[in-house]
């Protein structure tokens, strides 16, 4: 089963984005019946303390979008949750 085994993020996740928003993250793909082994999410604010979250996976194809209350994202970033088979690890796009 996918996702269910040790959780990782790299230093620059834990240092950028909040604590909520990473639960969050995991909590969606915790959520999904069918899982492909990555998980994109795109966190793009939209003004007002408001965070537009979107989750996807290609296979099956899955697109979700959220709107959430932060004021702590400022600029759009892009992730990716990946599991290996002996543990998942959420990290920035320009890090894999």
């Amino acid at each position: 089963m996918m996702f269910t085994n040790e959780r990782y993020l790299t230093r620059e996740v834990a240092h950028q984005v909040p604590i909520k928003i990473q639960l969050l993250m995991w909590d969606l793909v915790e959520k999904l019946e069918e899982k492909d082994y990555l998980q994109i999410f795109e966190l793009t604010p939209k003004g007002s303390g408001i965070v537009e979250l979107v989750h996807k996976q290609e296979i099956p194809e899955i697109t979700s979008i959220y709107k959430i209350k932060n004021t702590d994202i400022k600029e759009k970033m892009k992730l990716y949750m990946i599991d290996s088979g002996e543990y998942s690890t959420l990290m920035f796009s320009h890090e894999y």
